[in-house]
């Protein structure tokens, strides 16, 4: 799985999505795009402890 699809997925779950949920849901897609900004497009399977700061 990717970042680019994940983000497909959330954002169409955003459709449906309870009002109370919609802050969450925003954060997640905000994570998952500065992470595909970063260049990091499998966060699952990056080792975050040999990246450098």
């Amino acid at each position: 799985m990717t970042n680019e699809k994940a983000l497909k997925a959330l954002r169409q779950i955003k459709t449906y999505c309870a009002a109370t949920q919609l802050e969450e849901l925003d954060y997640a897609i905000e994570v998952l795009e500065k992470l595909e900004k970063d260049g990091i497009k499998e966060p699952l399977a990056t080792d975050f402890k040999s990246l450098s700061k």
